[in-house]
């Protein structure tokens, strides 16, 4: 495919297609489209080269008076004769509607990075899409009776033909889609550039122009933009996008779809003035379409992605390993999340620890677990609980009281961990996995 758009954006966006990798920070959002807001239209140019033949429908017995083709421009063999044809089927297709649908997005905050994976949408359910169709025919010297005329081969003749109906237009990425992500100018708002390589497919609906039947167009490459904001700060996580992209490409074949019998009236040449009645039989050899894409994006997360185990736990002397997980909401207004610890050994004396920072220390100062926290670490360690007999614990944050006098912000990540007390078999300690929390309003 020729990709065909601004230099330097378009380069980025490639390279970055390359450019996959993604590190243990990285936080992944499950979007669902916002169909109200969110829509896709494709202004498209369809050129179907067919090979077939066209034929009076002349029959001896039911239609004895129809028009009959003769071969060359001289001599009459008594027969209703095909005469070769080569087509171009010219479809100006204006696809268009609201995007149903979703995908997966991750943004790797260290690196810097944004990777889509599993977008699939259906486009404008509710059938706004048409396409206007024309067809020019290169012959080769034919005449008819009834009407007598002669078609001199070799100029082309081009001729208006109706509307076809576009339907079950669909995108599904092809790919894993890659670009960059850029702090904004206000906190949790990261400005995301990124392609997303994407196959569209739609049917050409003939059916209304006399027996020509439905042409599969696709699936047909193209790179998908995402130029606009992702809102962290929000408990959504939206994303909004609007941009736009050319496209060109050439595809072999169309799945063995032949036209049948298409009713084709054909102007009179020589002399003008009236109709020859014919069929046109056809067969497709490729489809070459160009155009542009545009697309305008409302997405919302909920709440997937807002909070993610970042490691796991060794066992503790309970036989298992602990598991720190959430409860609440992670809005920073509504500050109501509680951290709670399961797994742990019965009676446990230990506290909460939490950082920005992550890291892997095995067996951290003599411990038996390892540390996934890093940087500067606050404890809760006036906040000590014990396990008690179900071998748990539940801890709500002060939101107004945290170590160290920190804040919660939204549209900033904290990672925490649950440090604790333990005998296996010797006195020791352990901790549980530890689990990354973004902030929101």
């Amino acid at each position: 495919m020729s990709i065909l758009a601004s230099g330097t954006r378009r380069a980025s966006l490639l390279t970055a297609l390359g450019v996959l990798a993604t590190s243990a920070s990285a936080q992944t959002f499950d979007y669902s489209f916002d169909a109200s807001v969110s829509s896709l239209a494709v202004n498209a140019d369809v050129a179907v080269d067919l090979t077939g033949n066209l034929k009076g429908v002349f029959d001896a017995a039911l239609n004895p008076g129809g028009t009959r083709t003769i071969l060359g421009l001289f001599g009459d063999d008594g027969m209703n004769a095909e005469a070769p044809v080569t087509i171009v089927l010219g479809v100006d297709a204006i696809l268009g509607g609201a995007l149903v649908g979703g995908f997966d997005l991750s943004y790797d905050a260290a690196l810097g990075t944004v990777t889509v994976e599993g977008l699939n949408a259906t486009v404008g359910a509710a059938g706004t899409s048409s396409a206007d169709l024309n067809v020019t025919l290169n012959y080769s010297t034919f005449r008819t009776v009834n009407p007598g005329s002669a078609f001199i081969g070799g100029f082309p003749l081009t001729l208006p033909i109706g509307a076809a109906a576009v339907t079950d237009v669909v995108l599904a990425q092809s790919m894993t889609g890659a670009g960059v992500g850029v702090p904004g100018a206000s906190a949790g708002l990261v400005d995301v550039t990124a392609g997303v390589p994407v196959e569209l497919s739609f049917n050409l609906d003939l059916s209304a122009l006399g027996g020509g039947g439905v042409i599969p167009v696709g699936p047909l490459p193209l790179v998908l933009p995402i130029d606009g904001t992702l809102d962290l700060a929000d408990c959504g996580t939206v994303l909004s996008s609007a941009a736009q992209e050319l496209f060109m490409q050439t595809v072999p074949g169309q799945g063995g779809f032949a036209i049948t019998d298409l009713p084709l009236p054909l102007p009179t040449i020589l002399p003008p003035g009236n109709t020859a009645d014919l069929l046109l039989n056809a067969t497709v050899d490729q489809l070459t379409v160009n155009g542009d894409v545009r697309v305008a994006i409302s997405a919302d997360a909920g709440v997937s992605g807002r909070t993610e185990v970042i490691c796991e736990s060794n066992p503790n002397s309970s036989g298992i390993a602990a598991v720190l997980g959430t409860s609440g909401s992670t809005s920073v207004g509504s500050a109501d999340l509680a951290l709670v610890a399961t797994e742990l050994p019965m009676n446990s004396l230990g506290y909460l620890l939490m950082s920005q920072t992550e890291d892997l220390v095995p067996g951290f100062g003599g411990s038996q677990g390892t540390l996934c926290l890093g940087g500067t670490i606050y404890r809760f360690s006036l906040s000590v609980q014990s396990s008690g007999q179900l071998g748990e614990v539940s801890f709500a944050p002060d939101f107004n009281a945290l170590p160290g006098g920190q804040q919660f912000v939204a549209g900033e990540s904290w990672n925490f961990q649950y440090w604790f007390r333990d005998a296996n078999p010797a006195v020791t300690s352990n901790t549980t996995g530890a689990v990354r929390v973004l902030f929101c309003q």
